[in-house]
Parts: C-alpha cells; structure tokens; sequence
C-alpha cells in the first residue's frame, strides 16, 4: 500500500467487558426536535470526545448517546433496532465487510443513509471509497480512523527485562524463551474474548500471505487460491509454536480481553500482538507514567520481509430512517473534518482516516505511518472476503485450535468452505 488512503479495514476493534452505559449531555425534555441527535458507538471513550466537541460546537444541539462496551453485544443490538425501525440516527460501524454491522453488509440490506453527495465524501480516494460505500457504490459511511495489529509494548516492563524487541522470526522464539526464564509473561492472549482471536494471524498473514501476494484474496474469488495450500496454514503453524515456547500465559482460551488488558497494563506481560487501541484499556491497569510503542510482529527470518496490516479502523454511518437527518449530517461533516478527525484518533490511539494537520503521531502511531510511506503494509484480510461467514469461523476454530479439539487443517478447510458460501 503506497498511500494513508488505501486502507481497507478489520474488524477490529478493541473492546473491553461487555457493558452499557448513557450519556446525554444534557435535559433532551426541553429541546427542540430537530436539536436532539441520537447516536450509539460500541466504546464510549473516543466517541463521547467527538460528542461533548460537536455539543460544544452547536450550541443547543443534545446528542443523546449509548455507548456499549462489548462488539458483538453492539452489534446484535444495533442489528435488532435497525430491523424494527428503533435504530438511533448515527452509528458506529465497521468498514468494508466482514460482519453484519460493516458496510457492505448493511448498505446491501438498505439500512444506511446515501452521503454521497456530501462535501467530505467528494475527496475520498478511490480505496476509501471501497470499504465506506455499499454494493451499489454509493459512499454511506465516514472513515474516522486508521489502526494496525502490531507488537505493543509495555516499555518500562521491557527495559526491567533487560530483553530487546524482536525484528525476526527467530528472535520472536529466543525473545519468549527468555521472558519466560526471567519469569514474566512474553505476550498477554485472551482467546475467551473471541475477536481476539484473529490478531496474531492477521499479523502474521501480513508478511507470510498478503505482502507478497497483494492479489491473494481475488485468486481466492477466481478459484486460484486456498486458505489450505497457501502460506496461512504456516502462519497458523507459526501460532501454535508460540504457544509451545511458552509465548503466551498459561490458558488463553479461559482468559478475557480485560484481563489480557491487566496483565499488560501491569507489566506482568511484556507485551501484546495487538490493536493499537487496546493501550487505552491497558492505560487502566498502569502506573501513572508508563508509555507503550509498537512495531511490526516478524514473521520471517528477515526483518526486511515484515509487513504491518493497517486498515480504516472505525467507520460512523446514518439510519436510512433516521429522525433528524439534517443534524445526523451535520455530525458527519464534523467527524471528517480536520479538527474531528484529530480529536477522535487521539481519544482512540489511532491515527486519523483523513487529512489533519494538528494531528501529532506519537511512538504507537509514527512506526504506522512509516510502514505506510515505505510501502510496507497490508490491509486486514476480512474486509475483502465475501461474507462474514468466513470471519466467524475463523475466530471460533482458533479458539477450538487452542484447546486441542481441531488441528490447522481442519481450521483452513472450514474457512474454505465458509469463502465459498454464497449466503
């Protein structure tokens, strides 16, 4: 990818346990109609700052909001209101396809509000365009973020250690087998939190798979190309040699995103192959002073060969039912400006979608950039598959893979047959 605008997007999506709160910013009794905007957004944190900003920015305008912690939670839900005409006016999604709330997936279905004839959407490159518009073309949700999967670390927890990040393969294995010897954990893992699944394959694809082969994914379309002969079944084999050198704490599958989160946060964990996102969360559990960085997971014995996946993070769309309209694209041209944009991948730890001159990368955010500019970063592979089938069963084969009950294989002709589903 040459450009911070051909990204196409994961699901990403860090989350954290499952959980629901309100915001109104205000009484909503007393205002008028068409001053009250209802919005819902799985994570409350980024979205509440683009919120209380827009607030601020309008005044009299109550944005009246529900924010739930948990993906799948969120996305049931949001899925459930849409479907009975209860959806609020403005929703986070997730960009491209992949799962039931991503763009495609909800545009075919006819849910989404058309925006292409708003200003912001005019400018979107031709691979933003990709993974914001739905099956006929038209532009339906605002991109507000990039993010990657990378090795996150806890820096003061990695230099107590004494050890240096790994830029290979090799050195990743030597890394855990030395973590392990000083008696702390190399890399937090919490399968119990299925989409956490799909993080150190999406890393490890980037270099093995899709860097490349950037076509990998239309061969598979064309019948040229299989999960099972292709590079993800040493990817996969390259997950489970993790787990046999002791890369992981003990019982992934019976450990949560929360406290995968703990255990870094605390440094009991060197560190995460994760969403840079995820820092927020393990911000909750560190000493105050604690930083994090990133760099890209190797796969490969040369750290030449090492590609980070980065990807349009989180995207925000309309109901095609929306009850205030006008405000619900107000909203829109907000989160695409320079100053909405800035303000949500800050709040987020991500890096903007769009243009943002005031936007400052830091250590998590400078290594993403750099991949980009060195054309050294892939997209994440669930947004260019053709059903969302083929995401499900690839989180929850990883977590049978994990306790025994399947082998690779088995795993790659399931995601096979789920690539070749046509409903």
């Amino acid at each position: 990818m040459k450009s911070i605008k051909t990204f196409a997007s994961v699901c990403c999506l860090a989350t954290a346990v499952a959980a629901c709160s309100t915001s109104g910013g205000g009484a909503t009794t007393a205002a008028a109609a068409d001053k009250v905007l209802t919005l819902a957004a799985a994570g409350q944190g980024p979205a509440k700052a683009a919120v209380e900003a827009f607030e601020k920015a309008n005044p009299g305008v109550t944005v009246k909001t529900i924010y739930t912690e948990d993906d799948a939670a969120y996305q049931q839900q949001i899925r459930t209101q849409l479907a009975s005409g209860t959806a609020p006016d403005v929703f986070r999604m997730w960009p491209g396809g992949g799962n039931t709330m991503a763009v495609r997936d909800l545009g075919k279905d006819g849910m989404l509000m058309d925006l292409s004839g708003e200003g912001w959407a005019g400018g979107l490159s031709a691979d933003l365009k990709a993974v914001t518009s739905d099956p006929a073309g038209k532009v339906v949700a605002v991109p507000v973020t990039i993010g990657a999967i990378g090795a996150v670390w806890n820096d003061q927890a990695l230099q107590a250690s004494g050890l240096g990040k790994p830029t290979t393969w090799p050195e990743v294995l030597k890394f855990c087998k030395d973590a392990k010897a000083k008696g702390v954990v190399p890399f937090a893992l919490g399968l119990k939190s299925a989409w956490v699944t799909q993080l150190v394959p999406y890393a490890l694809t980037a270099s093995l798979v899709y860097g490349p082969n950037p076509g990998f994914v239309q061969q598979q379309k064309d019948g040229k190309a299989t999960f099972a002969t292709s590079a993800w079944k040493q990817a996969l084999e390259k997950y489970l040699e993790m787990r046999e050198q002791g890369c992981f704490n003990d019982s992934p599958n019976g450990v949560g995103y929360d406290e995968q989160m703990q255990l870094f946060g605390q440094g009991k964990a060197l560190g995460v192959v994760h969403v840079l996102s995820a820092v927020q969360s393990a911000l909750k559990y560190a000493t105050q002073g604690t930083t994090f960085s990133m760099t890209p997971f190797p796969a490969t014995d040369s750290a030449g060969g090492t590609y980070l996946p980065v990807s349009v993070g989180i995207v925000y769309g309309v109901n095609a039912k929306a009850k205030n309209p006008a405000l619900a694209k107000k909203f829109m041209e907000f989160l695409a400006s320079p100053e909405g944009q800035a303000l949500y991948a800050t709040a987020s730890g991500s890096s903007p979608a769009l243009s943002a001159d005031s936007f400052k990368a830091d250590a998590l955010q400078q290594p993403v950039l750099d991949a980009v500019k060195a054309g050294r970063s892939t997209t994440y592979p669930d947004q260019a598959w053709p059903n969302a089938k083929v995401q499900q069963e690839h989180l929850t084969s990883i977590q049978e893979l994990f306790n025994g009950t399947v082998d690779v294989p088995t795993v790659l002709s399931r995601m096979d047959k789920a690539f070749a589903a046509t409903k």
